[in-house]
This record gives structure tokens, C-alpha cells and sequence, in this order.
């Protein structure tokens, strides 16, 4: 495995991710690469490592693994060195759009330790607002929830705040009704007031589509009228508030025609930004574990995984035509395992399964310029009931750090295969870099020793390229050839999660030539006001 330089790694066996039985240690090398042979049996099931420092420091327990051997290899014939993927926390990376969603009182260091850089938060969440007598000054901000707010600020997150009640059971304001609107219309001039500076979004209602029938949701006329009325309050109490709607599923045919049904309103020219739930464990067609539970799967949309970018293009073009020039927003994308359930969403991904298609999703959408808002990621990483998926986890932190500032763009490659279905997405960096990730949009499994495949890119002969695995944390350089004034990177494994490689030109004046070239072509960056 890869470790830090010079580490004392300890072996561990567990039942789960932590180190019930000590099997041994070793030393890594220079480049971090370390070898464990212990002549005997390890006892499993799982494997976990820690690595200690010189200084005496010493990490978590890596993400575990078992099985009788992985695949580290990015090229075939490509040997060490491999170095391990060094990630940032969210304060020093720049904007990589990558988020979350939860409960204020949940949040803790696991989000801008692992390099989020936005958090979708909800402040009571049960609505204790509902029942306030707002002629008087009664509605406190409990105390905990306050310096949630405040950590995440602090350590470089922008912050949306749902306003909303979490829990449809606990809604008791029907914003239908003109006195409902009125006390909803009193909560949102509070909460805006009371975290301007600190809050910059404000995003009107979560799922209002849910059941089109008040108060849990609404149909488009009354959700539109609504933003049409507490949009101007908002901007009342703070002109340079981000206003999001929309926040609704996209798996569902009927979600999915609520939600074109309010493109289309006049509605959308008020807004800053729109936002739907994407995800909820979706998966290519051939994974049956993509399929809705409690009754969803007759109405889930067919192919949706296949069709999804189709999908965000045509939300993406309906709201441009009708007025909007905002940015957009996925949220709540979560891969449940059969430890993290969640009401009517497949839960039969494995947690590496799980932390691939976690992988392809972040960027799937960075691709198509959408922001990422990944699900219940509280103060363990992705978590439900002290429950938390640590490749997962691992996915999303060595993302947070290579996808940090990037644009995409489109990037002329030739991939030859004997592999089908190869997806890839091309993205510029301030630096003058490139990256293209690349992978099979197959069915996840846990071991996938990848398909050989040549990548060619025209234009960029005079590049370096490595290769970053972001399910296993590592970097290697890549084995490459100079033909015909391309790039020709050959052997390249093709796996079933994203591959990122990172182009670098030797020569300053080609790196200004290729960027120049690239910006020409580069898509339209995501809006704000």
C-alpha cells in the first residue's frame, strides 16, 4: 500500500473499520510505498492501517478492505513510485463546489476537515417557528445551532439555509393560505435578518412538490406565487442574499414534470439559483440497485441514470429562456448501504460500490456546471445514526482537493477500448493544467481490475501527464508518447470509477498557447448575481 514517507505502518484485522487484532507493522519507503508480509493467515474480514510519523503523530484508521488482493495499478507495465493524494481543509482550497446537507446541530470538523467548500443547513428543524406568536419576540436561534453557523463561516463554507421545516409530519402552516403566508413571510424576514453576513443563501422550501398538497407541498401556481412573495422580503433585508428555489426530486416522471411546469414561470427572472434532489442511490440500468423502494418504482423515471446529463441540459436551457441566469444546484445525492437506510431509497450498495458512484456523480455534475450537494454529511463524513461509509468519505475528501478551482471545458480526446460506455469530462485549472477524468459507466462492483485502453489528445504533445486514483488516495505519472502532435497515453486502465488525469505542458509557451486555445472553447462559467 501507500502511506506517508518514512511511517511506521500498523495492520490491523476488524469486523468493521477500526483495528480489533493486531497483526504486525513495517516501514515505508521514501516514496511512501510499503510492503506487509506476515507468513500466516490474517484473520480478517476486514483490513485497516494507521501510519505514525517521525514526530510521533499518528493518522485514523484507514478506510478498511478485504479480499485476497486489489489492483493499484493505473497502466499496465507502469510501476511505482505511487504518492499518496495530500488533501487540504476547506479554508485553504479554492472553490471547488462541492457541499452538503444537514441539520445544523449535526454539523461538525469532518466537513471543512475534508474540504467542502458549502453546506446546506437547516436550523429547527421540527419548526418550533410554526407555533410562535409573531407580534411579539418570542422566536429565538438555539445557542448550538448559532455556533454551527458560526464554525462553518469560520472555516471557509458559504452556507445555504433551508427555510423550511425538515419533517413534513411537523408542518402545521400552510403556505397556501394567505394567513399561513403571513406567518411563514414574518420566520423568513427573522431568519434573514438575523444571519445576513453570515448566510448567503436562502433557499424557499424543500420539496415543495411533495404530494402537490398542502401543507406538505404545494402544485407550481401556489409555490410560485409564494416565491413571488418572499423573494422582494428577502431582498428587503439583505440586497445581497442568493435566493434559491426549486429543491425538487428528480427521479420521479411526476417531480420531474412539476418541476419543467416551474421553469417555465415568472417566477424564475426573481431567483438566483435553482436546485433539485438528484441521485437518491440512482445506477446504471444493469444495477438493479438503483431502483426506488415503498411503492416509487412504477413512477421512477426509465433509465434515469443514462439520461440524467440529457436531463440537466434541458432544466439548464428551460430556465435560461424563461429569465434565469443563476447558477444551479444538485443536492442530497447519497448511495446507501444496508447500514444506512433511508425511507423508500435503494440501500443495497456495498461501501465501495457506494463511494464510486459517489465519485461519478461529483463529476458528472461539475462537468455540466452544476454545484454538488452530497447527503447527510454531518460530523462523521456521510452519516446516519453514528453509522458513516468510510470510502465514501474517503471519495468525497480527495475530490474536495483535486476538483478545487477548476471550469469545465471541453476537451478534444480519442479513447480507443475494447471497453463500452467509457464517460469522461475535461476541466481547465488557474495554473494553466488540465485534468480529464475517465471511466466505465458500467454496473459498480467492489473489485474492477480495469480494461486497457488508449487516450489520445490532440493538441498536447508537450505534456506531462499523471494519473489520480480518488478511490484509493494516490498519484502516479503516467507512461505517455509524443505521435503526430498529440498526447497518446497508452495501456491506461479503465476502471468503474473516475480516473483523473492531469495534463501539464513542459513548455510555458505551449501552456499559454493550450490555455488561450481552451478558454476559447471553455463552456459559459456557472452565473451569480
Amino acid at each position: 500500500g501507500l502511506a506517508c514517507a518514512n511511517c511506521t505502518v500498523e495492520i490491523f484485522s476488524d469486523s468493521g473499520d477500526e483495528g480489533g487484532i493486531y497483526e504486525g507493522r513495517t516501514k515505508s519507503g521514501e516514496d511512501g510505498a510499503f510492503t506487509f508480509a506476515k507468513g500466516a493467515s490474517l484473520a480478517g474480514p476486514n483490513l485497516t492501517a494507521t501510519a505514525t510519523q517521525t514526530d510521533g503523530s499518528t493518522s485514523e484508521f484507514s478506510p478498511p478492505t478485504q479480499g485476497s488482493s486489489q489492483n493499484l495499478n493505473l497502466q499496465v507495465g507502469n510501476a511505482p513510485p505511487m504518492f499518496l493524494q495530500q488533501t487540504r481543509p476547506s479554508n485553504e482550497l479554492a472553490d471547488n463546489r462541492i457541499g452538503g446537507t444537514e441539520e445544523a446541530q449535526h454539523i461538525g470538523p469532518w466537513l471543512w476537515n475534508a474540504g467542502a467548500k458549502w453546506m446546506r443547513v437547516i436550523v429547527d428543524p421540527s419548526g418550533k417557528w410554526q407555533h410562535v406568536d409573531w407580534s411579539k419576540d418570542e422566536y429565538v436561534i438555539d445557542p448550538n445551532e448559532e455556533e454551527a453557523i458560526d464554525n462553518l463561516v469560520s472555516n471557509g463554507l458559504r452556507i445555504m439555509l433551508v427555510l423550511d421545516v425538515w419533517y413534513p409530519e411537523s408542518k402545521v402552516v400552510d403556505c397556501q393560505t394567505e394567513s399561513g403566508i403571513e406567518i411563514y413571510s414574518n420566520w423568513v424576514r427573522f431568519m434573514v435578518r438575523h444571519f445576513k453576513g453570515r448566510v448567503e443563501y436562502y433557499e424557499i422550501l424543500n420539496a415543495p412538490e411533495d404530494f402537490n398538497t398542502g401543507p406538505y407541498g404545494m402544485p407550481v401556481e401556489p409555490y410560485t406565487y409564494l416565491v413571488k412573495r418572499i423573494a422582494p422580503i428577502i431582498r428587503e433585508e439583505y440586497p445581497q442574499a442568493k435566493i434559491v428555489v426549486g429543491t425538487v426530486d428528480t427521479m420521479l416522471d411526476v417531480s420531474r414534470d412539476w418541476m419543467l411546469r416551474f421553469l417555465k414561470s415568472d417566477a424564475m427572472p426573481l431567483v438566483d439559483g435553482f436546485s433539485w434532489h438528484g441521485m437518491y442511490g440512482a445506477a446504471p440500468s444493469d444495477d438493479p440497485r438503483g431502483v426506488l423502494g415503498g411503492g416509487f418504482a412504477e413512477h421512477q423515471i426509465a433509465n434515469y441514470w443514462e439520461n440524467y446529463p440529457a436531463f440537466v441540459k434541458e432544466i439548464k436551457s428551460t430556465a435560461t429562456a424563461h429569465g434565469f441566469h443563476g447558477e444551479f444546484l444538485a443536492e442530497e445525492m447519497i448511495w446507501r448501504t444496508p447500514d444506512l437506510q433511508g425511507p423508500f431509497e435503494p440501500c443495497c450498495f456495498t461501501d465501495v460500490s457506494a463511494a464510486k458512484y459517489t465519485a461519478r456523480a461529483i463529476i458528472i455534475h461539475l462537468g455540466l456546471d452544476v454545484a454538488v450537494g452530497l447527503g447527510e454529511t454531518g460530523d462523521t463524513g456521510v452519516v446516519q445514526r453514528d453509522y458513516y461509509i468510510p470510502r465514501t468519505n474517503s471519495v468525497i475528501r480527495n475530490l474536495c482537493t483535486i476538483m478545487a478551482g477548476v471550469q469545465p471545458i471541453e476537451l478534444p480526446i480519442v479513447i480507443e477500448s475494447e471497453a463500452g460506455n467509457i464517460k469522461h469530462y475535461g476541466f481547465s485549472q488557474s495554473n494553466g493544467d488540465f485534468l480529464v477524468a475517465v471511466w466505465r459507466d458500467d454496473a459498480a462492483v467492489d473489485v474492477d481490475p480495469g480494461i486497457a485502453s488508449i487516450i489520445t489528445v490532440p493538441g498536447f504533445s508537450n505534456c506531462n501527464a499523471a494519473g489520480m486514483d480518488v478511490l484509493n488516495g494516490f498519484e502516479q505519472g503516467l507512461m505517455t508518447s509524443n505521435e503526430n502532435g498529440s498526447l497518446m497515453i497508452r495501456d491506461l486502465l479503465i476502471k468503474d470509477y473516475p480516473l483523473v488525469i492531469r495534463l501539464s505542458a513542459t513548455d510555458p509557451r505551449v501552456r499559454a498557447l493550450i490555455r488561450d486555445r481552451n478558454q476559447r472553447r471553455a463552456r459559459r462559467p456557472h452565473n451569480s448575481r
